[in-house]
């Protein structure tokens, strides 16, 4: 099957995850991520911290394609540096300009590698888009964020989705987030504009 002939909604249902909903078989390769959605996923949904979703397959199997969690957050327009504040705040209307900007952040995704190579996680980020752009959203929300893991293509992928690195340099994101210079940085930040 090509990339191109899996269309993700045609062939699966969005889930909420649930006990109902077993994540042992979900394999995407990082052991962060799949030790996240068999082992802790739950602990932040009882919280209530983050939502879980699963996109699976509508067949008997109901395998899952692919696992995110989103939940609330904001862009603080104090934290940015200033070339990515002007840039962001240049989109909206003087009067509209505030300290902090309504976000959905998505905190987990993985694809099962079973299902690489069919254009599903830019598909993901579409409905995700979608979802939170539809008039039928219950919130406001004006950016996407995620904490990309640092990994080249990674960042590549979400660059290919309209996300843009918010901080020029690793140095420059540990300065702001006070991580010693030293230190490994594990993710960036990236956001991506539901308006453009």
């Amino acid at each position: 099957m090509r990339g191109w002939d899996f269309d993700l909604t045609d062939r699966c249902a969005l889930v909420r995850l649930g006990p109902e909903v077993s994540t042992r078989d979900f394999i995407c390769g990082d052991n962060g991520i799949d030790a996240f959605f068999r082992h802790s996923y739950y602990l932040y949904e009882r919280e209530p911290l983050t939502k879980t979703y699963a996109f699976v397959t509508d067949d008997a199997d109901c395998r899952i394609v692919c696992i995110f969690t989103v939940s609330n957050d904001s862009v603080k327009a104090g934290m940015l540096p200033s070339r990515f504040r002007n840039r962001m705040q240049r989109r909206i209307p003087n009067p509209k300009r505030m300290r902090n900007y309504p976000a959905v952040l998505i905190g987990q995704m993985g694809v099962d590698r079973c299902f690489r190579g069919l254009n599903v996680g830019t598909q993901v980020l579409n409905y995700i888009k979608d979802w939170f752009t539809h008039p039928a959203n219950k919130t406001g929300c004006r950016f996407l964020i995620v904490d990309a893991l640092n990994e080249e293509k990674v960042i590549d992928f979400y660059k290919r989705n309209g996300f843009n690195l918010v901080y020029d340099s690793e140095d420059e994101e540990k300065e702001a987030f006070l991580i010693d210079r030293g230190q490994h940085l594990r993710q960036r930040f990236m956001c991506c504009d539901l308006l453009r």
